[in-house]
């Protein structure tokens, strides 16, 4: 009672003054009109509501969904609103740069990291990484050095200085993943081109801050007063920040994973841990002048296997419902707003200016796809095509990323407003009308689509045989490749760093024993295939199978050495009887699950009788999100129906094999 007295005494002693201040001597006013003190906060709700309404309007209108992205729908929306703004007393609304870098852009960067589908960015991390940093400096100095050619004849309205158009040409030259991930998720293009521009996309957002930054510095500075020391510097900085950033992605993984691990008796705090640590490595990177884009986006590609062995599977579910509720909420606001500031915002239209911008995007563009990729199909075994080449091109779109940079440049800067209106122009024709037109292209150039289904046990378990003898074949030929990489760094996942950072995982020995049991159960699934079908061939083949084993096991006679196990011993009574064999395979069939389940480190999955199972809206990464969409739900039995054998779960040695269906995390 006490504490409520005393809570009562504080809110009236804080608001005395502005009781004192608001009444003038006219009596008690039931009801004010505070809009000042809420407009801001409350048009922002405004334009959430009314975009999620025509986003499902939108949806509901198949004919304009078909033909227009939903990332140009928002922009039409934002046209629409900032429109009516303009003509009403409630126009002079903005968003600054402090807001866009510090509240909006964290959670699409975080969203885009943590549906990173990891497994494939490690396999084309070669490509990614030269088209995010080789192409995207060679973008950056191409159009800033011709548009700065151009301006030597005097050829633009507005006058600007070298480095205050590589400026301008730094941010102009980000693909952004934002649009990337709008435009390719309704197109299903094919795995392989969707990592190396996803990949591509969020990635080179960093490089162009780091550039962007550093020729911001040079501007303010001045070209004639920086020295070779500053340029040396500069260049230096590029690695530094790049790096830096990186690193403190890692360190808040570790934190991250930690305080989930020990969370679990306070499960309500685990989700807390998990959206406020990425947000704080992205500040703290911020603070530091380090890529503050690379910290939150390698956060939360690394935290996503360990947090989930941490935490709940309903909390595995709220965390992706929250995190692409965020990226959403955060993207249709910037987009809305780049439509708002069509309308609001000062323009110096240069029309030379913005016709070369748009022309040098697209040529450069191409170029350097063309040269990196010539570079890339002589390196490496997976070639890109010329339609692959021509796809990667054309899906270079800009979007808030760029517009966000060319908002917060200095006031010094005359030739602001003409690069305002020149990168509003750039996201517009790559929004609108590339991102129209890249879905009949896809279907004239008869891109391969991603396979709407799952893998089948057989091509997870033969993908993963391909790992270790690749791995075998590098270590035979005295050299080390990613296949090496991969397996040393699932020995040293396994062995340390999951003990460390996740719940129930003990420190293991890696043992990949369980290839050979997805196997066998792989071979008694086609046994019961032959055996069920009764026709004459099959049963010959099943017939040399059985007398090939009898001859093998009479030429070769067990040694002293050799252990029987009981299973082994039950196995052989099985396929020499010839009976049973159905129950057989449901028991591997069972084991295996049990035992996949366990190294998940989640609960055995239980399905009902029915043969359907519940399917995520959201997915767990970006690759498996391209085709939910159109998968059949497949027909699974219920557990508790299997039986279970003594005999066979005594002697069955723990692992920390890969059969899991899940991406190499890196």
């Amino acid at each position: 009672m006490l504490q409520k007295l005393l809570l009562l005494i504080l809110i009236c002693y804080a608001t005395a003054d502005k009781i004192e201040t608001d009444g003038r001597g006219g009596g008690y006013s039931l009801f004010t009109w505070k809009w000042d003190d809420v407009h801001t906060v409350y048009l922002i709700s405004v334009w959430l509501l009314v975009a999620s309404l025509a986003k499902i309007l939108f949806k509901l209108m198949k004919p304009i969904s078909h033909i227009l992205p939903d990332s140009s729908l928002l922009i039409i929306v934002g046209l629409a609103i900032g429109y009516f703004l303009n003509q009403t007393s409630l126009s002079g609304t903005s968003l600054d740069s402090h807001t866009f870098f510090l509240y909006l852009l964290p959670p699409i960067i975080f969203d885009a990291g943590y549906f990173m589908p990891n497994r494939a960015l490690f396999e084309n991390f070669d490509s990614v990484l030269l088209f995010s940093v080789v192409g995207t400096l060679f973008n950056t100095f191409a159009i800033g050095g011709s548009l700065m050619f151009m301006a030597g004849y005097g050829v633009f309205t507005v006058e600007f200085s070298l480095f205050e158009i590589f400026v301008f040409s730094a941010l102009i030259s980000a693909v952004d993943p934002v649009a990337v991930i709008a435009i390719f998720e309704e197109i299903h293009v094919n795995e392989f081109l969707f990592i190396n521009v996803f990949g591509e996309a969020l990635f080179n957002d960093g490089v162009t801050v780091v550039l962007y930054q550093m020729f911001k510095s040079f501007a303010v500075i001045g070209a004639d007063n920086l020295s070779a020391f500053d340029y040396a510097m500069g260049g230096l900085s590029f690695f530094v920040v790049a790096l830096g950033g990186a690193a403190i992605g890692v360190i808040f993984t570790i934190v991250v994973s930690l305080a989930t691990k020990y969370s679990f008796d306070v499960k309500i705090v685990a989700p807390v841990f998990i959206f406020v640590l990425p947000y704080m490595a992205y500040l703290t990177a911020e603070m530091v002048s380090l890529s503050s884009i690379i910290a939150i986006a390698v956060c939360g590609m690394l935290m996503k296997q360990y947090v989930k062995g941490n935490i709940s599977p309903s909390a595995v579910n709220s965390v992706k419902y929250f995190t692409k509720m965020l990226a959403q909420s955060s993207e249709t606001v910037i987009f809305m707003f780049l439509g708002l500031s069509t309308i609001s915002s000062d323009h110096h239209v240069d029309l030379y200016f913005i016709i070369a911008t748009v022309a040098f995007c697209l040529i450069y563009r191409a170029i350097g796809i063309v040269g990196q990729c010539f570079v890339l199909n002589k390196l490496r075994g997976k070639k890109f095509s010329i339609v692959d080449q021509f796809i990667l091109s054309y899906g270079g779109l800009r979007g808030a990323i760029a517009y966000g940079l060319v908002v917060s440049m200095p006031a010094s800067i005359k030739a602001k407003p003409m690069f305002i209106t020149a990168t509003i122009v750039v996201i517009y024709f790559t929004v609108f009308l590339q991102g129209m037109t890249i879905k009949p292209l896809v279907n004239c150039l008869k891109v391969k689509r991603k396979e709407d289904r799952d893998p089948t046990m057989a091509e997870s378990v033969y993908l993963k045989y391909l790992d270790y003898m690749m791995s075998g074949v590098e270590d035979i030929a005295g050299m080390k490749g990613h296949y090496t990489f991969i397996e040393n760094f699932e020995r040293f996942n396994a062995k340390v760093i999951k003990p460390v950072l996740m719940r129930h995982e003990k420190r293991q020995s890696f043992d990949a024993t369980s290839i050979i049991r997805a196997y066998e159960k792989i071979t008694l699934e086609d046994a019961i295939k032959l055996a069920n079908t009764k026709s004459t061939i099959q049963n010959k083949r099943l017939e040399k199978i059985k007398s090939n084993a009898r001859n093998i096991e009479n030429r070769v006679q067990p040694s002293s050495q050799m252990t029987v196990t009981p299973k082994d011993a039950q196995l052989k009574r099985y396929v020499e009887s010839g009976e049973n064999i159905d129950i057989l395979y449901k028991l591997f069939s069972d084991l295996l699950d049990r035992k996949l389940s366990e190294m998940n480190g989640g609960e055995v999955p239980r399905f009902t009788l029915t043969g359907t199972s519940s399917e995520d809206d959201i997915q767990d990464d970006y690759m498996a999100e391209l085709g939910s969409r159109s998968n059949v739900n497949t027909v699974h039995r219920s557990l508790e129906a299997l039986p279970s054998d003594q005999t066979f779960n005594r002697g069955r040695r723990q692992s920390t094999g890969g059969l899991k269906r899940t991406e190499f995390n890196v």
